[in-house]
């Protein structure tokens, strides 16, 4: 082999590779030969030149080598594409062939941001209104919660009894109670959506055949008819039924954008393009506050079915886009083995194939398909991969053994379908990755309600009704203006503060860095706002008011750049393909379990604490949920979405160990930092000793113990050479 370098002349040398099967047990092509390849492509029949596809399938498995000469060359030349021969054997690649893979693999986040094809840029904006459906729907609820339960006769003040003609009738109604509905009415679609979305999302996806757009779509449809339907009723038991109905699409968007981002997306940019759900959100938190305020200000008396007719805005445009949008490659190949019941299983499963190939080809829109060619056949392989390895956590999880050639190549082997009762299992009954994975996603997932953001989400113009108006019933036209634009500039600042997080999640082990920092924040700041509170009896003063909200807003900044996007972010990359759409679901009934327990149970909180009581109690459950992420949330950055599943091999109670100890060795930091003040640095300060990474050191505990697996050990130790940890 020769390396590409650049001579005097500063026209490039050609890159010579040997056509050699063997490049390293921790590539997945890893003995790949041409006759695999060759074999793959006549069984699928696939769409594309035989001579390309092979070519695309040879220079993947060689791309940790050629790529880092693409960088050495991009370093000395602007132009190094021009020029450069490309051989790998007999192999010779075309310059369009060797400018697509050059600008591929030597490109920073911004260029291939820019660089996205045409469809996956469609792709992304159909996301990004399903996302602003999401933040609107939440928004309409909080600001028709002003009006909405007194007009239809469930007043929760004594300003509605006050005004009503009979006086008889007003002394019956049960305040109490009626404020508890209004829990359960902002509540339900959590509720509903917890459940509907774990029982109908993966069916909807895979029985149903619609994929993840047509989950999608559907998850759409019941949003924008929900919205028009609570805005048209007259009955609270109407209401309610419509707003079951969104919790259904509310949770069918939250289970499906995710994963549709993150197995669309180059790896290099998939956190930033993950962080676009819970931006997007935020920004329609925002839109939706706004547009709260100015409908109030146009008709007050019947505002709130405004607030819930504008929210169907961006859920037509996501119903307009998302079907013309590609499919994911992933979930296509993943299907290509769900062929039970079918008259002509190998006919169903090569046409899968085919449209997972043209549905990369449209997400790279490269002038030539040799990426495309080998990236199909890259994901064929480590699908069987991730199989393999379920099959170990599960022994007979496939209907037939497989051969035990195809066992050990698993180039060579077919995908094959795992049944929902299996994926169950290995979620909950079988200790394994997958099982950690769900504890990863869940820890997560538990914390964004633990950290107490959606009583402001939620309830915002209630909440600020404790506080700026000190709890008064009597709230004029006016103040409750104000409540709504207290609303509006929090979801600004949310939708504001969202943007930083573009800028660190895939950093190397980004997503943990910014929940580290983002629960103790948090709680800082919660704090902070109960001390101000505390100083103050009877009526609020202005300044004290002022104290209070600055710190919620910082409150709402560290949440929006830590705990808001990483939840998601983590929830989406840590499932295997073959569980992901069940896991997600699963992620997703967590959150919105605790989201409708905490809207039910939030009038009775500040009821029995007040409002200082409950900014106190989220203290604590902030660094709980601070504690519990540390502990539960693996280290994922830049690697391949197949990757992040690797990074679930270290054992829970081994990172339960791990995490006390770093722990410990942070809190006793600053203490042997000013008993040696002077004579250690601040790096080398802390008791215990100082632990290098989770992987590092359960690799050198299964060492001691004789229990490492050579080939996951490898394969291990090669990622994280890779990842730089």
């Amino acid at each position: 082999m020769a390396d590409a370098e650049v001579p005097a002349s500063g026209a490039p040398q050609p890159i010579h590779i040997r056509n050699e099967a063997d490049v390293g047990s921790r590539y997945p092509l890893n003995g790949v030969t041409e006759q695999d390849v060759i074999s793959f492509y006549d069984t699928y029949e696939l769409p594309i030149e035989r001579d390309v596809f092979i070519r695309g399938v040879l220079v993947l498995r060689h791309q940790a080598s050629i790529e880092s000469r693409f960088r050495k060359l991009a370093k000395s030349s602007p132009e190094a594409p021009i020029g450069t021969e490309l051989r790998i054997g007999t192999w010779k690649y075309t310059r369009l062939e060797i400018e697509v893979l050059y600008n591929a693999w030597t490109r920073g986040k911004i260029e291939t941001l820019k660089n996205l094809s045409r469809l996956h840029r469609l792709l992304i904006v159909a996301c990004i209104y399903a996302a602003i459906t999401q933040g609107w729907d939440q928004a309409a609820m909080a600001g028709a919660a002003i009006d909405v339960m007194a007009d239809l006769g469930r007043p929760t003040t004594n300003t509605t009894l006050s005004e009503s003609e009979n006086s008889t009738e007003a002394s019956k109604i049960d305040l109490n109670h009626n404020l508890w509905l209004l829990g359960v009415t902002v509540g339900v679609p959590f509720f509903a959506g917890a459940v509907l979305g774990l029982i109908i999302t993966d069916p909807i996806a895979r029985i149903l055949r619609f994929g993840r757009r047509g989950a999608i779509c559907v998850a759409g449809i019941f949003s924008f008819i929900s919205v028009v339907g609570s805005a048209s009723i007259h009955k609270w038991e109407h209401l309610l039924g419509f707003r079951i109905l969104l919790g259904a699409g509310m949770a069918g968007k939250a289970s499906i954008v995710p994963i549709l981002l993150s197995e669309t997306s180059p790896k290099n940019v998939r956190g930033i393009l993950l962080v676009f759900w819970q931006l997007f959100v935020a920004f329609g938190l925002f839109s939706g506050s706004i547009a709260n305020l100015s409908v109030y200000k146009l008709n007050t008396h019947a505002s709130w079915r405004y607030m819930f007719v504008a929210a169907c805005i961006p859920a037509l445009l996501l119903l307009s886009l998302i079907l013309f949008s590609p499919e994911s490659p992933r979930w296509l190949l993943k299907e290509s083995g769900a062929n039970e019941g079918h008259e002509n299983a190998d006919l169903r499963r090569h046409n899968l194939v085919r449209k997972a190939f043209l549905a990369l080809l449209d997400l790279r829109g490269e002038p030539v398909p040799i990426l495309v060619a080998g990236e199909l056949y890259l994901l064929h392989t480590r699908l069987i991969e991730e199989q393999r390895r379920l099959e170990k956590d599960l022994p007979g999880i496939f209907p037939a053994p497989a051969p035990l050639n195809d066992a050990d190549r698993p180039h060579i082997a077919l995908i094959e379908h795992i049944s929902w009762r299996s994926r169950v299992q290995l979620m909950f009954f079988k200790r394994g990755s997958t099982r950690r994975a769900h504890l990863a996603a869940a820890a997560v997932m538990i914390s964004q309600q633990l950290c107490g953001i959606n009583l402001l989400g939620f309830l915002a113009d209630t909440f600020f009704k404790y506080s700026i108006f000190h709890n008064s019933e009597n709230i004029s036209t006016g103040q409750k203006q104000v409540l709504l634009g207290s609303s509006v500039a929090l979801m600004g600042v949310n939708f504001i503060s969202t943007i930083g997080a573009l800028f660190f999640i895939d950093r190397g082990n980004g997503r943990r860095t910014l929940l580290n920092w983002s629960f103790p924040c948090m709680a800082i700041s919660l704090l902070g706002s109960a001390l101000v509170l505390s100083g103050s009896h009877g009526e609020l003063s202005s300044g004290v008011i002022a104290g209070h909200y600055t710190f919620l807003i910082l409150f709402i900044t560290a949440y929006s750049v830590g705990e808001g996007p990483a939840a998601f972010v983590v929830s989406a990359e840590v499932f295997p393909l073959v569980n992901r759409e069940l896991g997600m679901s699963l992620a997703v009934f967590w959150n919105f379990l605790g989201a409708g327990l905490l809207a039910v149970v939030a009038p009775a909180l500040w009821k029995a604490l007040g409002q200082q009581g409950v900014l106190l109690l989220f203290v604590g459950t902030n660094l709980f949920a601070w504690f519990i992420c540390n502990w539960l949330v693996p280290n994922t950055g830049n690697e391949d979405l197949e990757d992040v599943f690797e990074q679930l091999e270290v054992e829970t109670g081994f990172l339960l160990q791990y995490t006390l100890s770093t722990l410990f060795r942070r809190v006793t930091k600053p203490l042997e930092w000013c008993l040696h003040l002077g004579s250690k640095s601040w790096t080398n300060c802390g008791y215990g000793r100082k632990l290098r990474s989770r992987r590092a050191e359960f690799l050198e505990h299964q060492r001691r113990n004789g229990s490492t697996r050579p080939t996951e050990e490898h394969r291990s130790e090669g990622l994280e050479m890779m990842q730089g940890q």
